[in-house]
C-alpha cells in the first residue's frame, strides 16, 4: 500500500423541535447475504467451537460454529481535547450505543475491533489520527468532526485503500470524492439546494434572490440555491443577489427591500440572527408578498417574531431533525437527556459501516465500500435510511436537512419552529 500523504462552522447543536433552535454552538440489520456460503456448514473441515458439549441421548446436534471469525478493524477519530471536545463527547455517546448493539450480534460472520484516536480538534490532529489508523491496518475509519480537518482529510483519504465514513460534512468543502468515501449528514450547501427546490417545485416561484455572508460558507450556499432554482424546466431567474457584512443588519434590511422591489418572489438568506431578523422585519410592508428561506444559523425566536402575524406563513427555515425512535429512547435511558444531532450521526456512521462489513463478500475495503454504497433499510437514529448519491457525494438520506415551518401552539398566540415538511 502507498505511504500516507498529507489534511462543523463546528457541528451545530440543535434544540428541540417545539422551542428555539440555534446555530454554531431493533435492531433490524442487513442480513449477511454471502452467495454460495452455507449459513449452517456441516462439512468435516469446519471445526466446532472449543468447549462445545457433544450431542448425545438422541439430542439434535447443534450446528458447528466456525473456529474463528474474520476481524474487521474500525478506527474512530473524535476530538477528546480542544474546542470541539464537547461535540466529540456527544458523538462518542452515539458510538457507544451502536457498539453495544453490534456486540449483541453473535450470528455474524465477522467480529469487530475498535480503536479510537484523538484528533485534538485541529487539522494536523485529524491528519495524524488518520495516518495512525491507516498504518495500523484498519478497514474502516470514522470521523473527523471539525470542518477544517474534514476538508483537509478528504483528498488524503481518497488516495488510500480504506473506507472513510464522515458523520457530518457540515461546513466542510469536499474537493474530491470517490467510492471509498461516505458521509452520514450532507454538507451545509444542502440547505441552498433544498430551498431552491422548495421555491420552484411546490410553490412555483420563478424570480429568486440571495443575500449572503462573505466567504466559502455564504458563497457555497448561494451557488447551491441558484443551481437548484434555475434547474427547473420553467423559465426562472435570479433577479437580485448581494454579499453583505454579518455585523450590519441595517444593510441586510435595505438589500431585502431592494430584492422585493426587483420582483423577487423567493429570497434565500444566509446570515446570522441579527441580519436575518432585520430581513424578516421588512416582510410586514412587502407588497410583493415574497417568501423568505433562512438557514439554521438564523433559527432563533426573534427572527420568527420579527416577521409578524401577517408574514409568518411566508417564512421558512432549513435545519435537521433531532434523533428519534429506538435510538432516542436508549440515549435517554443511558444519559437522562435528549440526544443531539451529532450523537445520532455518529451512531449511524458506526451502525451503517458495521452492517455493510457484515454483509460484504469480504472484509476488503472495496467490498465494504461497494456494499455500503447501495445500503437500504438502515436502522438510523433519524428513521429508516438509505445511502444516496447527490451531486457526486454519497450520504444517508434521512440524516439531512428539512424545511421547517412556524406553527402556533394549541390554544395560544405563541408561534414556534415545529412543522417539518
Amino acid at each position: 500500500m502507498p505511504p500516507l500523504l498529507a489534511r462543523a462552522l463546528c457541528a451545530l447543536p440543535l434544540l428541540g423541535i417545539l422551542f428555539a433552535l440555534g446555530c454554531p454552538p431493533e435492531d433490524g440489520s442487513l442480513p449477511p447475504t454471502l452467495p454460495g456460503v452455507d449459513p449452517t456448514p456441516t462439512a468435516p473441515s469446519v471445526d466446532t467451537a472449543p468447549g462445545a458439549p457433544p450431542a448425545g441421548d438422541g439430542a439434535t446436534p447443534a450446528p458447528p460454529e466456525p473456529a474463528f471469525k474474520d476481524i474487521v478493524r474500525v478506527c474512530v477519530m473524535l476530538p477528546a481535547s480542544g474546542p470541539s471536545k464537547d461535540i466529540g463527547a456527544e458523538m462518542r455517546r452515539g458510538v457507544g450505543i451502536a457498539q453495544a448493539e453490534i456486540a449483541k450480534d453473535t450470528e455474524g460472520l465477522r467480529a469487530f475491533q475498535w480503536t479510537e484516536k484523538d484528533t485534538k480538534s485541529t487539522e494536523p490532529g485529524a491528519i495524524a489520527a488518520f495516518q495512525a489508523c491507516f498504518n495500523e491496518g484498519h478497514h474502516i475509519v470514522v470521523g473527523p468532526v471539525h470542518p477544517a480537518g474534514t476538508t483537509a482529510l478528504i483528498p488524503v483519504a481518497a488516495s488510500h485503500e480504506v473506507v472513510l465514513v464522515i458523520p457530518e460534512l457540515g461546513a466542510a468543502v469536499p474537493s474530491v470524492w470517490n467510492d471509498n468515501l461516505f458521509a452520514i449528514a450532507p454538507p451545509a450547501t444542502e440547505m441552498g439546494r433544498l430551498a431552491g427546490l422548495d421555491a420552484r417545485g411546490p410553490r412555483g416561484f420563478t424570480k429568486g434572490a440571495v443575500l449572503h455572508v462573505p466567504g466559502v460558507f455564504g458563497t457555497g450556499l448561494r451557488d447551491a440555491f441558484e443551481k437548484s432554482f434555475l434547474a427547473a424546466e420553467e423559465d426562472g431567474s435570479i433577479v437580485f443577489k448581494k454579499e453583505l457584512p454579518p455585523d450590519k443588519p441595517e444593510e441586510w434590511a435595505k438589500a431585502a427591500i431592494e430584492a422585493q422591489a426587483a420582483g423577487a418572489q423567493a429570497i434565500f438568506v444566509v446570515g446570522p440572527p441579527d441580519p436575518s431578523r432585520a430581513v424578516a422585519g421588512t416582510l410586514v410592508n412587502d407588497a410583493g408578498k415574497a417568501h423568505v428561506w433562512f438557514v439554521d444559523w438564523a433559527m432563533h425566536p426573534p427572527v420568527l417574531e420579527a416577521a409578524g402575524p401577517l408574514a409568518r406563513s411566508r417564512v421558512h427555515w432549513l435545519n435537521r431533525a433531532l434523533p428519534t425512535g429506538a435510538f432516542e429512547a436508549e440515549y435517554v435511558a443511558r444519559f437522562q437527556a435528549r440526544p443531539e444531532v451529532p450523537a445520532g450521526a455518529a451512531y449511524d456512521a458506526i451502525k451503517a459501516s458495521a452492517m455493510a462489513a457484515q454483509a460484504a463478500p469480504s472484509s476488503w475495503h472495496e467490498d465494504i465500500a461497494a456494499t455500503l454504497k447501495v445500503s437500504k433499510d438502515l436502522p438510523s437514529a433519524f428513521g429508516i435510511g438509505a445511502m444516496v448519491q447527490v451531486d457526486g457525494l454519497t450520504y444517508e438520506d434521512v440524516a439531512g436537512y428539512r424545511i421547517i415551518e412556524p406553527v402556533r401552539l394549541p390554544d395560544s398566540d405563541v408561534w414556534v419552529f415545529g412543522g417539518f415538511e
